[in-house]
């Protein structure tokens, strides 16, 4: 299955929440990236995405590996690889990423502090450079930092032969979905999206600001 794709995964380093979103041109993307999980940290394979390997990189990652570490895991035995693309952030926020050779061009990733950028078949260099500040300069959820970022990649030409699904997920440390919002089949999926977060954030953001508490007061187990 082809995922031409862009996506980014990070970690808050208020709440220690892990996050994801991603858009592409196939549907129900969310069903198939990002994989995340809490006190652990986050995988995303597209191109010729292989979701078990989502599930593998959080049980190297589970084992007290770190993402350089699982990335190497996961691509060692990959006959795929060169039509993938991985990224790994383990429980610190570390990233690795792999940008095999075979995806479509424009493809590539961007390593930051406590995030990952990757995409492929896209308008350009431009859209991750554009997702990259514009996920760098927000304030706020994670949520709304990841969506603000799809919306610049968005933007800046994306995939080239445009949209059809996208997806927002952060995990709480106490194991459960904090946010999990998808977009299955819409003609513009990134802003479909933002209308769903935006018309349910009063209650995230009311739970994201009892995290911030609850983070302080050393209450969360």
């Amino acid at each position: 299955m082809k995922l031409n794709t862009f996506s980014i995964i990070a970690r808050c380093p208020e709440t220690g929440n892990f996050g994801g979103a991603v858009a592409t041109c196939f549907p129900g993307v969310g069903a198939y990236s990002p994989h995340i999980e809490p006190n652990v940290g986050a995988v995303v394979t597209q191109g010729w995405v292989n979701p078990p390997l989502g599930q593998e990189g959080l049980a190297h990652l589970k084992q007290g590996r770190t993402a350089n570490e699982t990335l190497n895991h996961l691509l060692l035995d990959d006959p795929g690889k060169e039509l993938r693309q991985v990224s790994v952030m383990d429980s610190y926020g570390n990233c690795a990423a792999y940008t095999g050779v075979e995806n479509d061009d424009y493809k590539g990733h961007r390593i930051g502090d406590q995030y990952s950028i990757q995409g492929n078949l896209l308008a350009g260099p431009e859209v991750m450079d554009e997702m990259a500040l514009a996920f760098e300069n927000s304030t706020g959820p994670l949520a709304e930092r990841l969506i603000t970022a799809l919306e610049a990649a968005d933007a800046a030409g994306g995939d080239v032969r445009g949209k059809q699904s996208s997806a927002v997920k952060v995990v709480a440390v106490d194991q459960y979905p904090f946010v999990d919002f998808r977009v299955d089949d819409h003609e513009d999926p990134v802003r479909e999206l933002r209308r769903i977060y935006e018309k349910n954030k009063s209650v995230l953001i009311e739970r994201y600001y009892e995290w911030i508490d609850a983070v302080k007061e050393g209450t969360v187990f």
